[in-house]
């Protein structure tokens, strides 16, 4: 080499974020005056996905304020998190967009047992109820 220094890179391997999943990703180095890899390898993307997503540690919270979904992750720096959230639909989600969307009738028709399942389900929002119940009670109380 002729002094220049080699910057690591990692991309899709489409080169765009619009298309997911990804079928691989690429990973390399690169001259500071080129932008053609000095190096480079294909990585399968349930390789790199695995690897992300366990080490991400990634948790759901529910505000108690409005309803929305947090991500949390403790492999995961906010910023990561910050661009994650971005990325989707995940800051529009609520608890009743989430219940909309279990109950359009479409989803429930691709269900094995709709009945069944929103029996379940049905048992579980009356015992989350139940919960936030005793919960004001307590605060209530002081």
């Amino acid at each position: 080499m002729t002094g220049e220094t080699a910057s690591p890179f990692f991309v899709r391997e489409d080169g765009g974020s619009l298309t997911l999943p990804a079928e691989n990703y690429i990973a390399g180095y690169r001259l500071s005056a080129s932008d053609e890899p000095t190096v480079k390898i294909a990585l399968p993307s349930e390789v790199v996905d695995i690897a992300v997503l366990s080490g991400a540690r990634l948790s759901v919270w529910l505000s108690a304020c409005d309803g929305r979904l947090i991500l949390d992750g403790e492999g995961v720096d906010s910023k990561a998190l910050e661009a994650a959230l971005d990325a989707g639909p995940m800051r529009a989600q609520t608890l009743l967009t989430l219940i909309d969307a279990c109950l359009d009738p479409h989803h429930l028709a691709n269900e094995e047992d709709p009945v069944d399942d929103l029996t379940s389900l049905r048992a579980q929002l009356v015992e989350a109820l139940a919960k936030v119940d005793t919960a004001l009670t307590r605060l209530k109380a002081g």
